[in-house]
């Protein structure tokens, strides 16, 4: 090892001049501008600026599965709805085509003939409302219970009104059916009188040819 230099030597006075400028603010001022640009060049190699820690990670990964367990229970939501309104078209389109035919049969029955009209009319009865109770069983109550009990009571008033129209027209039908009947007594009265007074004038006949015969031979 050197020896240390006496401190009024001109070797120490030198010692102490270099530590005192390596020490100052400039030897600071130039250490902090080398770091800076090693920060900025290690900076820009990355490319990562701030890197998360492992708790915000987590948190981070839980919201993203609690979003997508949220988007799937709405998909579903979505679905089920669709199905329910798809279930009560349905039902409420085989319950109206089951009223409608109900409907059609009364107008057919209006239009029969008035011998066949009261068979036709109870059988068409039965079997549609049969079909339609089958119908209401097998698919359910889909349909909310306000705007169906609604619906039923439209119905069973327009139906109320057909068999009080149905009932008018067999009831057109019977007077009709006594007044051809009366028509057919009369017919028959005058066919009897017509006969009688055919005999009667032929019977006219025979006297006026005897009463010439008469005549003739009195005036001979």
């Amino acid at each position: 090892t050197e020896p240390a230099a006496a401190p009024g030597s001109p070797e120490g006075e030198e010692k102490l001049a270099a530590k005192g400028k390596s020490s100052g603010p400039s030897a600071r001022k130039g250490k902090g501008q080398i770091e800076k640009r090693k920060l900025r060049e290690k900076r820009r190699s990355t490319g990562v600026v701030n890197i998360p820690a492992a708790e915000s990670l987590d948190e981070y990964e839980d919201d993203e599965a609690g979003q997508k367990e949220r988007k799937k229970e709405d998909a579903i939501t979505q679905q089920n709805t669709i199905q329910n309104e798809s279930s009560s078209a349905d039902t409420s389109g085989s319950y109206l085509l089951q009223v409608s035919a109900l409907l059609f049969a009364f107008h057919s029955t209006a239009n029969a003939p008035e011998d066949d009209a009261p068979d036709r009319f109870s059988r068409t009865e039965r079997t549609t409302y049969s079909r339609y109770s089958r119908d209401a069983n097998s698919s359910g109550s889909s349909l909310p219970s306000n705007t169906l009990d609604k619906r039923i009571e439209e119905l069973e008033r327009e139906l109320a009104k057909e068999r009080q129209e149905n009932a008018r027209l067999m009831k057109m039908a019977q007077d009709k059916e006594e007044l051809i009947g009366k028509l057919k007594e009369e017919i028959d009265l005058l066919n009897r009188d017509l006969d009688d007074i055919e005999d009667e004038n032929e019977q006219l006949k025979q006297e006026n040819k005897t009463l010439l015969k008469v005549v003739g031979q009195l005036t001979r």
